[in-house]
């Protein structure tokens, strides 16, 4: 979309701070990354202001991949986000102050965001989170997972344009296509030029694309066959659940630790047979609110069931813990997540 089509939409609909874009302007299933229109405004009284990226054009996804073009004419004041990394990002880049509501976390936060973290308004668990609770908040937009934006839950994109809220879903989140860890860094550029905070994303950015490199370069040597591992959650009783690999991003993630999901697709009701025939080298188990009381000792239970012995991980003890948030959050902590499994499974590289 060229400069002038930008201005001229931006005429048309007429929104005076934070728009939606026009509510009829949407595509099914859109896999065209990100679009990012800007136009540069400096003051002539001040040629060494810093430019801004607003007004700010990009799509925004409907769980089931359907787009809508939003643009961002002034950097919004009240947010509400779906999830817990999305609510990590905006504290980072010191938006705390902005978000007026969120959803129950999937893990404890760090250290240096939690007294912040715990001061925001609860909603309530992203299951139960409703578009009446969203829309009686009167936020300027709503941020975070593709998956939380249907009509049933916090209501689907273009449910809230049509009141005039914008939407920004986190690209790394989709599940219509195939995302990367680059589009978590993609994630946070947006984020930080929504809301004009470009300088504290951008070096975010850097930080983050470095760490890549370097797991990378460390990985590099790698060959053969690769691990395969299995990402589980809520063992109890021999019955488990597991993330498949049509969660795009965690595929990725183990495509560069020179690994292969044992799951095509993710399932709730997999037995201690399942286990078996899958035989995975790794077991990844992920640990999450929702689940607490039996992930307290699930790793425990699992490498002293006997009938499970057999299975490679079980039997050379290659289980590790990770929190919900870090693995599938889709956001900055998932690097950390990286790094973590990179040492796990190869302990004689050299970081």
């Amino acid at each position: 979309m060229k400069k002038n089509a930008i201005i001229m939409m931006s005429a048309i609909c007429t929104i005076a701070a934070v728009t939606a874009g026009c509510a009829g302007n949407k595509t099914k299933k859109e896999t065209t990354p990100v679009a990012q229109e800007t136009t540069v405004q400096v003051a002539e009284t001040q040629p060494e202001a810093i430019a801004t990226g607003l007004p700010f054009t990009y799509f925004a996804y409907d769980a089931d991949g359907t787009s809508h073009e939003q643009t961002i004419e002034k950097a919004p004041q009240k947010v509400i986000t779906n999830n817990q990394a999305s609510t990590e990002l905006l504290l980072k880049l010191g938006l705390g102050d902005r978000i007026i509501a969120t959803v129950l976390k999937d893990n404890p936060t760090t250290e240096d965001l939690a007294a912040a973290y715990d001061a925001i308004p609860v909603l309530a668990d992203k299951r139960d989170i409703s578009k009446e609770k969203v829309v009686g908040m009167e936020p300027d937009i709503v941020v975070g997972r593709v998956k939380s934006f249907t009509p049933e839950t916090l209501g689907s994109v273009s449910d809230l344009n049509d009141i005039k809220i914008a939407a920004y879903t986190q690209e790394a989140t989709r599940m219509d296509q195939d995302v990367t860890m680059e589009s978590i860094i993609e994630d946070i550029k947006n984020v930080g030029t929504i809301f004009e905070k470009e300088e504290q994303a951008e070096e975010m950015a850097k930080d983050l694309t470095a760490r890549l490199s370097t797991t990378e370069e460390r990985l590099k040597s790698l060959d053969g066959e690769p691990l395969k591992v299995l990402l589980m959650v809520n063992y109890k009783d021999g019955a488990f659940g597991g993330y498949g690999n049509n969660a795009s991003l965690q595929k990725d993630l183990l495509k560069r630790l020179h690994a292969v999901n044992v799951l095509e697709k993710g399932g709730s009701a997999l037995s201690a047979e399942n286990l078996i025939s899958m035989n995975p080298d790794v077991i990844v188990y992920v640990k999450g609110t929702h689940n607490e009381d039996n992930d307290q000792d699930a790793v425990t239970v699992m490498l002293s069931n006997d009938v499970i012995q057999s299975v490679k991980a079980i039997e050379n003890k290659k289980v590790i813990t990770v929190e919900y948030n870090d693995l599938m959050g889709g956001g900055y902590r998932t690097f950390d997540c990286m790094e973590s499994l990179a040492d796990f499974l190869y302990p004689d590289l050299k970081k």
